[in-house]
């Protein structure tokens, strides 16, 4: 079964040749001249997939898979607006998961929650810096690059520079979402606090149907209290789309956000 949707790529446009592209998530109309971004959207309808076999995508492959953890039921309400209830609940768990499936990372560590959860008039009005929860993302993208994965550990782990600094590592990403280090890689694990999750549910794009070369574009993004380098996409017409229809709350589905390298497959 397969749902079309609009997704939003970076448009390839004449300033991006001479340029770096960049993003702010802050007004800047104070600022006389100043623009929050210099890069315009490319709105594009796509087919998303759904998938059947989850066994079938492969971390190092697709830049994705999916594992299964134990059934905790948390109070969705409660969990948005007390982040130390999920970590508690779920770091350890988590940890011990990835430690089993991918034995060669001789160190896994939690390092950020975040919770995201659609406002009623989301995505006509957009909030940003909500304490209790953030909205979802209509824009494809990584969270983070090579180089602006190691930004992001020199500040969740001030001063531990020597446990990463000359060693390979990924940034995965496991949703609620767990953003992990794992020495050999940042990853990320996404875990539904509720289910069915049928209202903007995530799209996955499939690394081996990207252009590496092509298709990615290197971006700042300006926060209020620091820069961070990410990925975004521009269209190609090959990339193909993925969504995990009725993800239960024990589906953990675990994307690499970059590696120290810029080797292995991302999501």
């Amino acid at each position: 079964m397969a749902m079309q949707t609009s997704i939003h790529y970076i448009a390839r446009t004449p300033n991006l040749d001479r340029e770096k592209a960049f993003t702010t998530d802050f007004p800047v109309d104070h600022v006389e001249g100043a623009v929050r971004q210099n890069t315009k959207a490319d709105h594009r309808q796509v087919l998303v997939n759904a998938i059947d076999q989850p066994d079938r995508f492969n971390l190092d492959e697709h830049g994705f898979c999916f594992l299964r953890g134990r059934q905790i039921n948390l109070d969705p309400e409660k969990a948005c607006r007390d982040k130390d209830s999920i970590e508690q609940a779920y770091w350890s768990e988590i940890e011990a998961i990835l430690h089993e499936q991918f034995p060669q990372y001789s160190r896994i560590e939690c390092f950020d929650t975040t919770v995201r959860k659609r406002d009623p008039d989301f995505p006509e009005v957009v909030r940003v810096y909500r304490e209790e929860h953030e909205q979802p993302s209509p824009v494809v993208h990584c969270d983070w690059s090579s180089v602006g994965s190691l930004d992001v550990l020199r500040w969740c782990f001030p001063g531990n520079e020597n446990f990463w600094e000359g060693k390979r590592f990924d940034m995965l990403k496991l949703l609620v979402i767990i953003r992990m280090l794992m020495i050999s890689q940042p990853i990320s694990v996404w875990r539904p606090l509720k289910t069915p999750t049928d209202d903007w549910p995530l799209a996955l794009c499939d690394y081996t149907t990207v252009d590496t070369e092509n298709d990615v574009l290197l971006e700042d993004a300006i926060r209020r209290d620091r820069v961070e380098e990410i990925s975004s996409l521009h269209y190609n017409e090959n990339h193909r789309w993925y969504y995990l229809k009725d993800q239960g709350v024990d589906d953990l589905l675990v994307f690499r956000n970059a590696d120290s390298h810029g080797e292995n497959a991302s999501k």
